[in-house]
């Protein structure tokens, strides 16, 4: 079976040390698909305890009571907001950027 496996790799470097690195590194392989789940997990948690931050600047009104599960909450009515607030809003949210993210702070920032 080995010979097989290194012969057919003949003339083929990339091959050949793919099989040779795979016979001399028996030992069991770490999944790399491990984790990632519970980290994408804790990232999502705090993106939105982030996102959350930076909402408490706006507390001039009543707060209404945090909610949690998977309530279905409709606003009847809006604030009207002015484009400066909209610009210090953004302008206090840190500039990060992850692969996670739809869209980069810093070109919403921009």
């Amino acid at each position: 079976h080995l010979t097989a496996l290194i012969a057919s790799s003949e003339n083929r470097p990339a091959a050949l040390f793919r099989v040779t690195r795979s016979l001399l590194h028996r030992d069991a392989r770490e999944d790399p698909l491990e984790g990632r789940a519970e980290d994408f997990g804790k990232f999502l948690y705090d993106k939105i305890a982030q996102i959350r931050e930076g909402f408490n600047f706006i507390s001039d009104g009543p707060a209404e009571e945090t909610r949690t599960g998977l309530e279905t909450v409709i606003w009847e009515e809006f604030d009207p907001v002015t484009l400066e607030d909209v610009d210090r809003l953004l302008g206090g949210l840190r500039a990060t950027t992850c692969l996670l993210d739809p869209c980069p702070s810093w070109l919403v920032l921009a």
